[in-house]
């Protein structure tokens, strides 16, 4: 059997069981060190993972990449520590994939993007949309001219954040460096620029905090490069979870809704629904991100979208502490 790869966890709690599994499942890495101070957490860990109980625990995630033999990590942190994390691995020869944001600040993004070129290695974000058999369908078709010009676009995401992490590091702005937009919203500010292959320009945003830290709610009204609108909004205290994405093009429209199951419709010009095949696709981040670091392919959530995203969401922090005065995008 071909010598796998070895991957320590930065962080073992919150969805750290989701990467051991799939890492574990491509049979070509095996996760070798785990990196976490919280007995709790490595409780649940173990819980989730058999096996994982015999693996060495280091309380400061320096140790292990000093005193591992490790091929890359993933990161799973809390938001404010990422861009040391990633950036110490990356210094360290090692291959990263992040869990988002990648980064909280644009000027992070862009040091992090020049160290992964320095190195050579691989640096990755879990955003797992780009996996998702909708998406890539929606960014191929768009990519094809198949709707012709994207003229509008509207993502709405609807989540119990509020009280599902309440009391927890997520409400604590000096450990989230910001609410639900920066966490779960991520996803999608930086999907919609994936599939539409259009950076946005421009942005005037609202958001509520009720009574907490950081942001709850979110909305943001959009301008991208091509002259196109959008609208976003991310909410915080609904009572479960929902996302929509309508795309409209100058020759047709996609609409995308995912309510426990998932629903695409495409129309053409004069509104006549599209026979869909989705395109075959069975890679995750994580498979894909052993496979890049093994040259089999290429990273389908490169560092760059982090600094899409990032680049975005500042703008809407600076538009919505303005009252919602319109915000370039840098």
């Amino acid at each position: 059997m071909a010598k796998k790869l070895r991957i320590g966890f930065i962080a073992a709690g919150g969805i750290s069981h989701g990467h051991w599994h799939r890492l574990h499942a491509t049979n070509k890495a095996e996760v070798v060190a785990l990196n976490d101070p919280s007995p709790a957490s490595l409780k649940r860990f173990y819980e989730r993972c058999p096996g994982s109980e015999t693996l060495p625990v280091y309380k400061d995630y320096r140790d292990m990449l000093k005193n591992e033999r490790l091929d890359g990590v993933v990161v799973q942190s809390p938001h404010y520590v990422h861009f040391e994390q990633n950036m110490a691995a990356l210094k360290a020869g090692l291959h990263v994939l992040s869990e988002k944001p990648m980064v909280c600040t644009i000027k992070h993004a862009k040091t992090l993007i020049a160290q992964a070129k320095a190195s050579g290695k691989v640096l990755m974000i879990s955003y797992q949309r780009h996996f998702d058999p909708a998406f890539r369908y929606i960014r191929d078709q768009i990519a094809k001219g198949a709707i012709g010009e994207v003229q509008y676009v509207q993502a709405i995401q609807s989540q119990e954040w509020l009280r599902a992490v309440k009391g927890t590091w997520r409400q604590k702005l000096a450990e989230s460096c910001g609410g639900q937009l920066n966490d779960s919203g991520s996803h999608l500010v930086d999907i919609v620029m994936w599939i539409t292959g259009m950076k946005v320009t421009e942005v005037a945003a609202y958001s509520v905090n009720f009574g907490t830290e950081v942001d709850i709610n979110s909305t943001l009204a959009m301008k991208f490069e091509n002259g196109a609108l959008g609208s976003m909004s991310v909410i915080g205290n609904a009572p479960c979870w929902y996302e929509d994405h309508t795309i409209v093009g100058s020759k047709g429209a996609f609409y995308l809704r995912q309510d426990g199951k998932e629903t695409l419709v495409q129309q053409d010009a004069v509104g006549r629904r599209v026979k869909i095949k989705f395109p075959k696709y069975d890679k995750n981040p994580d498979s894909n991100f052993v496979d890049s670091i093994l040259g089999k392919d290429t990273p389908q959530t490169p560092p760059e979208c982090g600094l899409r995203t990032i680049e975005v969401t500042e703008a809407a922090w600076k538009s919505a502490a303005a009252g919602g005065k319109p915000c370039r995008v840098p």
